[in-house]
């Protein structure tokens, strides 16, 4: 028990050393460069976040980037969900997307970006490029956990005539939902991360990524850290949902 405490207790103390250093290092190197234009301190950044969210615009921005990015997530997840279990027990359909995969997973983000930016229209855009970048990752890692799957298990559940629904629930989704939901948590804060890129270019109305756009044309470095933060905190928020998810999947199991 107490060799379990002690770890809770690590688990906790080590991140938040390494953030206390993290702040330290940048109040340090704000005082050092002192010119708020370029690198506002710590507590500047605070009292501008603070001030963000009492305003509308704020919540707005992050509502509406939240809503782009588990929509195009959702869109991801679902298609890359459906097409690895087709490509796992359909070998001509893995023959046939694994082409396509490659070709989007090597295509150049910023090609991506500027195509789209020709294609669709300021609000489609985050949701296509998310979709293009997230999918293949997604696809890769949910086809290798149904490949992976004991094929002896599912030979014994067709001899002993085991139903398609308790194979699914009792056989497929307990095989595969650890390397699930790693996927997912590491995807989704990555998914974030490329909405709001998308936004800033495209000049997406009511969204956290043009709000920075805004933030760096007037020089509003604290504003724009600010912003930075709040993508942060969504990030890691999001991730912690997958986490406890996975953990009442557990509980379920």
């Amino acid at each position: 028990m107490k060799t379990k405490a002690i770890k809770k207790y690590l688990n906790i103390f080590y991140p938040m050393l390494s953030l206390a250093l993290f702040v330290t290092a940048w109040y340090v190197a704000a005082q050092i460069v002192d010119i708020e234009i370029i690198l506002p301190s710590p507590s500047a950044c605070l009292r501008q976040l603070a001030a963000l969210l009492s305003t509308k615009v704020f919540w707005t921005a992050v509502g509406g980037t939240l809503g782009r990015s588990t929509l195009s997530f959702a869109f991801s997840m679902g298609a890359a969900l459906i097409l690895a279990a087709l490509s796992a027990f359909l070998k001509p359909v893995a023959r046939l997307l694994s082409p396509l995969v490659i070709i989007t997973r090597a295509m150049p983000t910023m090609s991506v970006i500027l195509l789209s930016l020709i294609w669709f229209t300021s609000q489609i855009t985050p949701l296509f490029i998310s979709f293009l970048i997230i999918f293949p990752t997604l696809f890769t890692s949910f086809y290798s956990s149904f490949s992976n799957i004991d094929f002896g298990l599912t030979q014994m559940a067709k001899v002993y005539k085991v139903g398609r629904l308790q194979t699914l629930t009792k056989l497929y989704l307990p095989s595969i939902y650890p390397s699930f939901f790693d996927a997912v948590r590491a995807a989704v804060s990555l998914n974030v991360k490329l909405v709001i890129a998308a936004e800033v270019l495209a000049y997406t109305k009511d969204s956290m990524g043009v709000m920075m756009q805004f933030s760096k044309a007037y020089l509003e470095t604290a504003s724009l850290f600010a912003w930075t933060i709040t993508a942060i905190a969504l990030s890691y928020l999001l991730e912690m949902l997958v986490v406890l998810l996975k953990k009442c999947v557990v509980r379920w199991k």
